[in-house]
């Protein structure tokens, strides 16, 4: 328990210290954060990627970014943070998790060794799913906002604009989350950065399936040649099936989602209303190794069912 309560001060500690430092240099971090939504620093051309790679950092602590920077986890933590739309670096996240981790355990504590492994692997995954379920309402805003964008942009190749133009006029007339993407692409070329690459970036920082069909009809025509408009239009009434289907598959496995959380957490609720209710009742049970193991043994089989529920109700096509 030592041991645990000075690993929860050391990261509480660290957390101010951060913050302080976070607070003390805002400014400078905030024209950082800037640049960064403008440009790329993984695909620049020579002068452009030197730049903006000097500004793409880790962390805003020099020891911390020294001591991720480079690694392949910071880096796909970096495209998963980028795919989110969330501003905090790596390091930040790495630390909220450790200290969600260790206040699992801290709690988990009552019910021994057992315990607090289930409760750091509970708060090591809170960040985690809190990352993956902003992702996804990101990725579902973009695919939300794409039919009418990809119309706009068939209007202005129509009106005489090329491409590069059009990227920029769908840049400044959309709003988030998908009209700082197409601005991007268009610095991007502004840049230097050639057509091909930009849209293969554009692909990785959302990363959904449906921008990845829009990149390769565009990819395609750039190679084979066509009419531009006629493809566009035809992606963009594929995209507006799409999402009508997918509304009523949500519609139609609303019922069975909504079962299976609250199958999952009913178990979870008796077992916390009884330690509060009777903790002599819930305490001859968890100190023993038997009820232990039977505690971890219902987790398990929870979060399994959980799970196998989930994957059922959840039908990608």
């Amino acid at each position: 328990m030592q041991v645990v309560v000075l690993v929860i001060v050391f990261l509480a500690v660290s957390g101010l210290l951060i913050g302080v430092y976070t607070l003390m240099n805002r400014r400078e971090l905030a024209m950082r954060s800037a640049a960064r939504s403008r440009l790329e620093p993984e695909a620049a051309a020579a002068a452009a990627t030197l730049i903006m790679r000097e500004e793409e950092a880790a962390s805003a602590v020099p020891f911390l970014n020294r001591l991720l920077a480079g690694r392949g986890l910071t880096d796909d933590l970096v495209n998963r943070l980028h795919r989110a739309g969330s501003s905090m670096n790596p390091a930040t996240f790495i630390l909220i998790t450790a200290v969600l981790g260790g206040l699992g355990v801290l709690l988990g504590s009552r019910v021994g060794l057992i315990g607090r492994l289930v409760g750091f692997i509970v708060g090591v995954m809170l960040p985690l799913s809190w990352l993956a379920r902003k992702t996804r309402k990101r990725q579902q805003a973009f695919e939300h906002q794409l039919p009418d964008a990809i119309d706009m942009l068939v209007s202005a190749l129509k009106s005489g604009y090329s491409f590069h133009a059009a990227t920029n006029f769908l840049g400044q007339e959309l709003g988030d989350p998908l009209g700082p993407e197409f601005q991007r692409m268009y610095d991007e070329q502004r840049l230097g950065i050639e057509a091909r690459q930009a849209l293969l970036n554009l692909q990785d920082r959302i990363g959904s399936l449906d921008i990845r069909m829009f990149v390769t009809a565009l990819l395609i025509q750039r190679e084979t040649g066509g009419n531009l408009s006629e493809v566009l239009t035809n992606t963009g009434q594929v995209m507006r099936e799409r999402v009508a289907v997918r509304g009523a598959l949500d519609t139609l496995t609303a019922e069975a989602k909504l079962s299976a959380r609250l199958l999952a957490l009913l178990p979870v609720g008796v077992f916390f209303a009884l330690s509060f209710i009777s903790p002599e009742f819930t305490g001859a049970f968890t100190a023993s190794r038997a009820g232990q193991l039977m505690l971890l043994g219902a987790a398990v089989s929870v979060a399994t069912g959980y799970s196998i529920m989930m994957k059922i109700a959840n039908i990608e096509f």
